[in-house]
């Protein structure tokens, strides 16, 4: 994550920038619905101030408070409105007149993830670059800020299912991470989660195994074990147990990630989706037809409508879908080209 906040110990309680630093903690903990209800309360409060309490400019509020909201609203999977949030935040910076920094570059970084979550992979190269160049033309720009567009660019070719361009991406943003906070801090550890996922779409299973089973240690016990952070790196570890034919281990392991899901996020959360494909799809390896279609079904629910209707994702779980249904129910077109499981990127 690109950091562009305030000390929180030197705003005042109720501030609009108060409110925006406790969303975005909150967001860090893995609790969006908290975050998001903070997050509405700093934009409300930074629209009807003209300045904060802690006398920073007005500007610098509104911009952390809907990009605090916009990330909530990302979390939670409502992809359309954390959209409007950034583009709101964007145009806020525009019309102020204000010199692109830090902060701005953080705001285009987060609408490029938003995209790439929509399957809109040409917009989201474009915000990513946009944040790219800004950083590139600030004088003391902080190597985690670059580490995290490494990551998100490697995170964006591996969307797309180019893992040759995506490995070399992500071990810079490793590198890079390494060097500023070192190997044990979290933001490296989800580096090296990222780059695990990589790995194993390039068929290098045996290092993916040992790069997430170090990881996902080390991220349990700096975050807790239902943080969705955890989910993605136990979502990869059991992408890797079910190309490996363990198919028990990763059906618990899926499990583990939907529950987890489910209380963080809801019921409804788009983020279910892959973790609910990839147990359709060891659901169907095990002789189990009828389940393995209601989580497929299910899957494509949570993400029609949120999503580009090209995702591939989206494409893929539908793919999976046409295996279990009875002839006669498979859509004309529909190709049956089967899926292992997805990995997944933060």
């Amino acid at each position: 994550m690109m950091h562009a906040g305030s000390n929180p110990q030197t705003s005042s309680a109720g501030a609009p920038i108060a409110l925006a630093d406790a969303a975005m903690a909150a967001l860090e903990l893995g609790e969006p619905v908290r975050g998001e209800a903070l997050a509405r309360r700093a934009v409300d409060a930074a629209r009807a101030e003209s300045s904060t309490a802690d006398d920073r400019d007005p500007l610098d509020a509104l911009l952390a408070a809907w990009r605090a909201l916009g990330t909530a609203q990302r979390m939670l999977g409502r992809y359309s409105h954390a959209e409007a949030s950034f583009r709101a935040a964007l145009a806020a910076a525009t019309a102020a007149g204000a010199t692109p920094g830090l902060e701005v570059a953080s705001i285009h970084n987060d609408l490029g993830m938003t995209h790439k979550l929509q399957g809109r992979f040409a917009e989201a190269a474009d915000a990513y670059d946009a944040a790219l160049a800004i950083l590139g033309a600030l004088p003391d720009t902080d190597p985690d800020d670059l580490a995290s567009l490494w990551h998100n660019l490697g995170g964006l070719a591996h969307a797309q299912g180019d893992h040759q361009s995506a490995e070399p991406l992500a071990r810079r943003a490793i590198e890079v991470r390494t060097a500023a906070l070192g190997p044990d801090h979290v933001a490296t550890l989800l580096d090296r989660s990222a780059h695990a996922a990589i790995l194993d779409g390039l068929g290098r299973s045996d290092e993916a195994a040992d790069e997430i089973g170090h990881v996902l240690g080390g991220l349990v016990a700096a975050l807790g074990d239902d943080h969705p952070e955890v989910a993605v790196a136990r979502n990869n570890l059991a992408a890797i147990a079910q190309r490996r034919g363990c198919l028990a281990e990763a059906e618990g392991l899926y499990r583990l990630v939907v529950a987890a899901r489910e209380a963080k996020l809801g019921t409804n959360a788009p983020a279910l989706a892959v973790a609910l494909s990839n147990l359709g799809t060891v659901l169907r390896a095990q002789g189990r037809p009828e389940a393995a279609r209601a989580a497929y079904e299910r899957a494509i629910d949570l993400l029609e409508g949120v999503v580009d209707a090209s995702h591939p994702s989206l494409a893929t779980i539908h793919s999976n879908l046409a295996r279990v249904l009875p002839p006669a129910f498979v859509p004309s077109g529909t190709s049956a080209a089967d899926s292992s499981g997805q990995s997944s990127r933060s």
